[in-house]
């Protein structure tokens, strides 16, 4: 039996983290140390995943994680492959037992370029749905992109600010921006 540190997850109080535990097992991996999440839809925004905060930080080189699915790391492509990265990263063995996902065999190596292939071009039909989208709404009238923070006096405030050489950090605190967008007003943009 592989030693392996678990990450399990449920979405919803009706699922049940011993099927997963269960599967693991079987797959005959000796369980180390679990981590878990019970009732969360694995989003990492706005969402307590302590169990999931808690694995990353315990994870070591040479540590092999197991989940059972791939959707456990995450809510879409994108947070997945930013898992899997990190997993990476941190010189961890990762195996996902449904998907048959072991990135320390070749075949998993591949899977996860490809993974990394489809993620970069489901982001890029995202970005451009969302700009087609953008630009039909403006044609009709109906899109005005979000209303500023600052009004106009604000704003003329922060540039004469800027333009005396003031901290940039302080007035993005003070306004409630961060400093890109105190650089950006600044320069008169």
């Amino acid at each position: 039996m592989t030693k392996a540190i678990a990450y399990l997850r449920v979405s919803t109080e009706d699922q049940h983290i011993e099927n997963q535990r269960a599967a693991i097992l079987a797959a005959g991996f000796e369980i180390e140390r679990e981590f878990i999440d019970l009732a969360t839809s694995g989003t990492t925004k706005g969402e307590n995943r302590d169990g999931f905060a808690a694995m990353l930080a315990y994870l070591r080189d040479g540590d092999t994680l197991v989940v059972f699915a791939l959707d456990r790391l995450g809510r879409d492509t994108l947070d997945v492959l930013g898992t899997i990265n990190t997993l990476s990263d941190k010189g961890i063995r990762l195996v996902i037992l449904k998907q048959q996902f072991d990135t320390s065999t070749p075949a998993g190596r591949l899977a996860l370029t490809m993974f990394a292939a489809f993620a970069e071009f489901e982001h890029g039909l995202r970005k451009e749905r969302q700009q087609e989208g953008i630009r039909r709404a403006r044609a009709e009238g109906k899109y005005q992109g979000r209303k500023s923070k600052l009004t106009d006096e604000q704003k003329a405030e922060l540039r004469t600010r800027y333009a005396a050489g003031e901290c940039r950090a302080a007035m993005a605190r003070e306004y409630g921006i961060d400093r890109a967008t105190v650089h950006r007003i600044g320069k008169g943009a």
